[in-house]
């Protein structure tokens, strides 16, 4: 019964034994909360000093410098080069103000410089993402950012910006604020403000825009770049939506006035004009400030101050913009008037060139539109996903004899350009005289979802339909993905993720962001990649593309489902550089014309010209790595084996032209037993311009090629 008192009493004492130490550091405690509360003052006293004065007619935002890998400026995003109109609240109209409050702090008014809610939203979001994403800042928190704070996110930087927001609403008035805001926010091509805004985009005075337009405008604050209608009009456009919402719900429109605004083509009356930047690589440094963008939010781009270290190499680069220029000039006579070109190196990931179209200025191909993200069906430049899936799961090798003649697959029946075939051929003449219905043989073979996993593995990041139609091109991807998987042959084997960053400096010059070393994930083996690659080195021979080094290379030709070209293609690589080209017809609302370029074309001019420009250092080639062997029990000699599956089986029986499938087996049947749905299913495959004599293969195969694509 004694215990139990003395050790609650005890207990009470280890809890009070750190208030007694506070109390005898009471002093010490005080001076420290002193010095750091006089420093703080300081702080803030500081930073606001030069905070610009309402009625002044002021832009204060920093440049965002590009440099190339060696240090040469790409381009200098300064706000000399860009479009700002200093508007009154008062003159904006009847929309843009509310727009933006509905875009960006809808209870602006109501609360102080800080909106605790939003706090809390923003908070739970980081916990559960384990990171610092989202913002949950008002504007009053936004002009901090754009104007004097630096782009790291972090704790101390956050308090800093709470600190900051509470003095400047103590200075200046909530009209006061947001006139300065939206005169220094940034909309994207150019345009600070709301004003330069109205102009760059619909050619008006801030004060004449409509509900719809006002709402367009301010859903672009977010994020310019990733929103820019010209490349992701879809993005802006629900962007848009989520304002006019925003209006009706803070009462700044009617739901009748929302109707109308939701129903109003804002499309159409767009009027971007091509600006007059100058750069060394527009669409690159335009992806350069979307990835900004997305690691230190667009507040950080608006601000400037940065010094962005990037992978592309000016020299390379300039050699490919001359190459898309003068090829597009070869091929004039074909309808072509628009290419792209992507080159990364293989090793790092790094981005080396990067041409998303052949005039940036040139509205008349809707020039600033960047090809190189834009889906596109790559025709016969997907088979080698399909081939390098059978022959790695041991399903074909390329001794394996293919029955290239009129077959019905369950009702779809893929042709070439001759409507005809080459009769039975091994898969490596198949893939080199890139043959239409071998390449679906194949396909059914392996199993479409194996051949669409390989793909996505390699780095296909768009949805391809199960249909074997996408077997020999019919799914839309986009330059960039699919520069990323032939990176991985190129890599043998290896992908490592294309990168366009190596390291970002504030405008201290301490940097605040380093891309680490990049990794590597293992998708193929150096010698399942070795298969392809065999191949594909003769293919530059076969087709006559006149190159001064030996790069493995495929072709493409699209088909619109009625003999049209929409697209043609070449991907080529070795171990120093892996390169995509695509050349087709645009217009300037984003459609375009039929071309009658075929991909040998694109081979013997854009690509032509690139690759015999680039540095004589970029000429190394492949070893063979272990895991292949010449010859299969001691027959086939003339063939390439991976060690251990030279008995793949081949199909048993040539399938017909009846409706009943082919006798082949199939891993996948009711993913290939359906025809796609793709508006193009039969991507044609052309002859080439002259005859040109056999590959240098002693496998069987007639004495002129008869389709490429």
């Amino acid at each position: 019964m004694v215990t139990a008192p003395s050790g609650r009493g005890g207990q009470q004492a280890l809890w009070a034994r750190p208030f007694r130490w506070l109390w005898t550091k009471r002093a010490w405690i005080a001076g420290i909360v002193g010095v750091l509360f006089l420093a703080s003052t300081l702080y803030v006293l500081w930073a606001v000093h030069d905070l610009p004065d309402p009625s002044q007619d002021v832009l204060a935002a920093g440049d965002v410098v590009v440099l190339d890998r060696n240090g040469k400026l790409i381009e200098d995003w300064n706000p000399n080069g860009h479009y700002h109109v200093n508007v009154g609240l008062k003159d904006m109209g009847p929309y843009a103000a509310g727009a933006v409050l509905a875009a960006e702090d809808r209870n602006f008014y109501s609360h102080g410089a800080v909106d605790p809610g939003a706090v809390a939203r923003a908070v739970w979001v980081d916990v559960t993402s384990r990171g610092l994403n989202e913002g949950g800042s008002t504007i009053t928190q936004q002009l901090v950012k754009i104007q004097l704070l630096t782009p790291r996110k972090s704790i101390t930087r956050k308090v800093q910006e709470i600190a900051l927001a509470v003095v400047i609403e103590q200075r200046y008035s909530k009209d006061q604020i947001l006139t300065m805001y939206l005169n220094r926010v940034y909309f994207g091509h150019g345009a600070y403000g709301l004003g330069a805004a109205a102009k760059t985009y619909f050619d008006k005075d801030v004060k004449s825009i409509t509900a719809a337009q006002a709402a367009f405008l301010a859903g672009l604050i977010q994020a310019p770049t990733a929103y820019d209608p010209v490349q992701h009009y879809d993005l802006a456009r629900e962007r848009q939506l989520y304002v006019i919402q925003g209006m009706v719900s803070t009462g700044k429109l009617s739901s009748a006035d929302a109707e109308k605004a939701t129903s109003e083509d804002v499309k159409s009356s767009l009027k971007i004009q091509p600006t007059a930047r100058q750069s060394g690589a527009p669409h690159f440094v335009e992806y350069v400030l979307t990835k900004l963008e997305s690691m230190f939010g667009a507040a950080a781009v608006q601000q400037g101050g940065l010094t962005v270290h990037t992978t592309l190499d000016l020299t390379i680069q300039q050699a490919a913009q001359q190459a898309v220029a003068d090829g597009v000039k070869d091929l004039s006579s074909s309808n072509v008037n628009n290419s792209a070109l992507l080159a990364a190196n293989p090793k790092t990931g790094e981005i080396l060139a990067w041409v998303g179209s052949a005039d940036y200025g040139n509205d008349a191909i809707a020039g600033q539109f960047d090809v190189v993200l834009s889906k596109r069906q790559p025709g016969s430049s997907f088979k080698p996903y399909v081939y390098e899936a059978a022959l790695r799961d041991k399903k074909i090798t390329w001794a394996t004899v293919l029955h290239d003649r009129l077959t019905n697959f369950n009702g779809y029946m893929p042709r070439d350009f001759d409507n005809g075939g080459m009769g039975d051929i091994p898969a490596r003449t198949a893939l080199l005289y890139s043959r239409n219905i071998p390449a679906v043989e194949v396909a059914r073979m392996e199993g479409m979802q194996n051949v669409i996993s390989l793909a996505q593995q390699m780095g296909i990041k768009s949805r391809l339909d199960p249909g074997l139609s996408t077997s020999i091109g019919g799914s839309d991807v986009t330059l960039f993905e699919h520069l990323q998987g032939y990176e991985v042959f190129a890599n043998q084997g290896q992908r490592v993720d294309l990168s366009v960053i190596r390291q970002v400096d504030a405008g201290s010059g301490k940097a605040v962001y380093t891309h680490d070393n990049p990794t590597s994930t293992t998708v193929l083996t150096p010698a399942e990649a070795y298969l392809i690659t065999v191949v594909l080195k003769d293919y530059q021979n076969q087709w006559g593309f006149g190159w001064n080094r030996q790069m493995a290379s495929k072709t493409g030709t699209s088909d619109n489902g009625r003999g049209g070209i929409p697209d043609s293609w070449i991907m080529a690589y070795n171990p120093d550089i892996a390169v995509g080209v695509w050349v087709g017809n645009t217009a300037p609302d984003g459609g375009g014309g039929l071309i009658k370029a075929y991909g040998e074309m694109v081979g013997k001019s854009v690509m032509k010209r690139f690759v015999n420009a680039l540095p004589a250092s970029m000429h190394s080639w492949y070893s063979q790595p272990a895991g292949v062997t010449r010859g299969c029990n001691g027959k086939d000699t003339q063939y390439i084996f991976l060690a251990g599956g030279c008995n793949a089986t081949p199909s048993s029986a040539a399938p017909t032209a009846s409706p009943s499938p082919s006798a082949s087996p199939s891993a996948s049947p009711s993913a290939s037993a359906n025809p796609s749905p793709s508006p193009s299913p039969v991507p044609t495959s052309p002859p080439p311009a002259s005859p040109s004599p056999p590959p240098p293969s002693p496998s069987p195969a007639p004495a002129t090629p008869k389709s490429t694509s």
